[in-house]
């Protein structure tokens, strides 16, 4: 299932209220969901304030969030270089991770590349994402194993707590 969340705001459309709370929704969906994907378009860079907000909403799934960088094709390959480093350093400043999110390049739509001379790496890129969504169920498993773990954990620790609390009682 893909869930598609309506897109970020930008400039002077981010002071507009949406008549809900945003980001709450989006951690609403963040907990449920087993993949995020984060779409940057090459040739229009910008983290602006509500894709901020956006991606600290999304703070402790950072395991589920992959990053694309679309419409590659639309820059030559050193501006390419360049634009995917200042991809990097400004998801640096937005995720406060020790570990680098995974970017897939690449032109995400059936029209022809613009500019063909990334051609292989982009076939390359579209084959991992690919991979990696064909995975989500085998993750979302282990995950869900996981999470119960987690829980049964906090259980024993709530029922100790209970427990002591309860032999500390005056009657």
């Amino acid at each position: 299932l893909f869930r598609s969340t309506p897109g970020i705001l930008s400039g002077a459309k981010q002071r507009v209220s949406r008549g809900y709370d945003f980001a709450a929704v989006l951690q609403w969906f963040a907990e449920r969901v087993d993949r995020i994907i984060l779409l940057f378009d090459a040739h229009k860079l910008e983290i602006s304030d509500e894709f901020s907000e956006a991606i600290r909403a999304l703070k402790g799934n950072e395991d589920k969030i992959r990053v694309v960088l679309n419409k590659a094709d639309m820059v030559d390959t050193q501006q390419l270089m360049r634009v995917y480093g200042a991809l990097m350093w400004s998801l640096g400043k937005v995720f406060n991770t020790p570990e680098v999110l995974r970017v897939f390049i690449g032109s995400f739509w059936s029209e022809p590349l613009l500019i063909s001379e990334n051609r292989h790496l982009f076939e390359l890129e579209e084959q991992d994402l690919f991979q990696d969504i064909q995975n989500l169920p085998r993750n979302a498993a282990l995950r869900k194993l996981n999470d119960l773990v987690k829980r049964a954990r906090l259980v024993r620790v709530h029922a100790h707590i209970i427990s002591y609390l309860k032999k500390e009682m005056p009657y």
